[in-house]
């Protein structure tokens, strides 16, 4: 959820840097983290968080509410089934 976004941030940035440089750059990522270190600052890593946490937030509510149903819609119909014996 929140956490594994939290801490994908900081690839997910370099990631974006990398596929958004020119082809012609030989930047590497270690050269990128650098320069962002460097220029921006260390809260650069997480530029795009929020908005991503702010949709992750309601996805899982509604996931686990429709699991929650879904458990007890199966519970009630498998208990109401009788025990097939063999």
């Amino acid at each position: 959820g929140v956490a594994s976004i939290t801490v994908a941030a900081p690839l997910d940035v370099v990631k974006t840097r990398i596929q958004t440089a020119d082809f012609a750059s030989r930047e590497t990522g270690w050269t990128i983290v650098r320069n962002i270190l460097v220029k921006e600052g260390p809260g650069a890593f997480f530029k795009g968080l929020l908005p991503k946490i702010l949709v992750v937030g309601p996805k899982l509510v509604f996931s686990f509410t429709v699991a929650q149903q879904l458990i007890a819609k199966f519970e009630k119909s498998f208990a109401a089934q009788p025990a097939v014996s063999a």
